[in-house]
């Protein structure tokens, strides 16, 4: 159902902290023009733990209506709470959205009992839902025959695989056909040589053009090209992950004059060092001129 270059957007915010809607607005229509396959909101890059539950059905609201239906949007509606995740996985659907992405509950790690009993919960909204396992993020590593057994609900399209290795993938495809795709820009390339569908990526938030031709490019077979534009781009995919998630690609984004330079607490801009070699990559790869910038994303 989804495959290829997911974006997992940024919220901007403006000065005083609030949803900066004009320039989402922007980064939704820019993403629909330049061919990105879908777009995840209030993801993990979305800053979602922060985000009231107004603010994001007003997100995914906002999203379908600029959208409209040029790119899916699927809405990050993944919480600790079944109840809660229920709920906005419900409105989410009342809103108009393609999907879902769902993490594995955090912060309470549930057994996999549990966590199969959660999206046994969710499966009863009846909206395409993609299974994110992070454990890194959420603290809960599920085994191949965990996820294996959650996929084979009638709403489960996908896995976004981000344990950070290759095997559990592996194992996985033993056991069930589900549609993978990588949640590491870093992997995306051997993942795909494993038959990964594409990635929900932090980096298509800067180069949505050309990481949709370096994931298509492998995906059609020429894999010459994606290899070239994967190298060409590694740099770039490195910087945005020299700190948490995602203060280095909001301070990218920030650069290029795609949102404010604002995170929303406990999240804070890079060191100042971080900074400088996010500049540089961009400058590496054309898209910002370090030499007439302070070469800094911290001008607030």
């Amino acid at each position: 159902m989804f495959r290829g270059s997911v974006v997992a957007l940024i919220t901007p915010f403006t000065a005083e902290g609030d949803v900066d809607f004009p320039a989402f607005c922007e980064l939704i229509d820019w993403h629909a023009n330049e061919g990105t396959d879908a777009i995840v909101c209030c993801g993990t890059t979305g800053e979602a733990p922060t985000l009231s539950c107004e603010e994001k059905d007003q997100i995914f609201k906002t999203a379908v209506e600029v959208s409209r239906g040029r790119v899916p949007i699927i809405a990050g509606t993944g919480t600790y709470d079944t109840r809660k995740t229920v709920a906005a996985t419900a409105r989410a659907k009342e809103l108009g959205v393609e999907g879902c992405l769902v993490v594995v509950p955090y912060y309470n790690r549930p057994t996999p009992e549990g966590c199969i009993a959660h999206y046994q919960a969710i499966n009863t909204v009846g909206l395409p839902t993609i299974l994110y396992h992070h454990p890194g993020r959420t603290g809960v590593k599920l085994s191949a025959e965990v996820l294996a057994e959650i996929s084979r609900l009638p709403s489960i399209v996908a896995i976004k695989e981000a344990s950070g290795g290759l095997e559990l993938m592996q194992e996985i495809q033993k056991l069930s056909d589900i549609p993978i795709f990588s949640g590491d820009d870093t992997l995306a390339l051997a993942m795909m040589e494993l038959g990964a569908v594409g990635v929900i990526s932090i980096v298509a938030n800067l180069i949505p053009r050309a990481w949709k031709e370096m994931i298509g490019s492998f995906l059609q077979g020429d894999f010459k090209r994606a290899q070239e534009l994967n190298a060409f781009y590694a740099p770039l995919v490195e910087a945005m992950v020299l700190e948490t998630n995602p203060q280095c690609v909001k301070c990218a984004a920030s650069l290029l004059g795609k949102c404010q330079p604002q995170l929303r607490l406990p999240l804070v801009f890079p060191r100042s060092s971080t900074q400088q070699t996010i500049a540089s990559a961009l400058a590496r790869t054309g898209l910002y001129d370090s030499e007439s910038a302070k070469g800094s994303c911290d001008h607030r």
